[in-house]
């Protein structure tokens, strides 16, 4: 089986730096916050994810803050 593609997109985290992996929080679509990867809003731009949160008034800082994580070709398609 071929290896998956790997795109890197940049996502809102919701809660203290760390590791990706179980237990990690995103900021969805709809402003929640959700440990579920592909609920997260996802962004191809770090400008794009700031108005995001501008828009929505979320408050980035610390806790809630913007960067980048790996998705493959099919976590992104529809």
């Amino acid at each position: 089986m071929a290896g998956k593609k790997k795109q890197r997109l940049f996502v809102i985290f919701a809660g203290p730096k760390q590791p990706a992996g179980p237990g990690t929080r995103y900021i969805a679509n709809d402003r929640s916050t959700t440990t579920i990867r592909s609920k997260a809003a996802r962004f191809w731009t770090y400008w794009d994810a700031q108005a995001f949160a501008e828009v929505n008034q979320i408050a980035l800082n610390a806790l809630t803050y913007i960067d980048r994580e790996d998705f493959t070709d099919c976590e992104t398609q529809g």
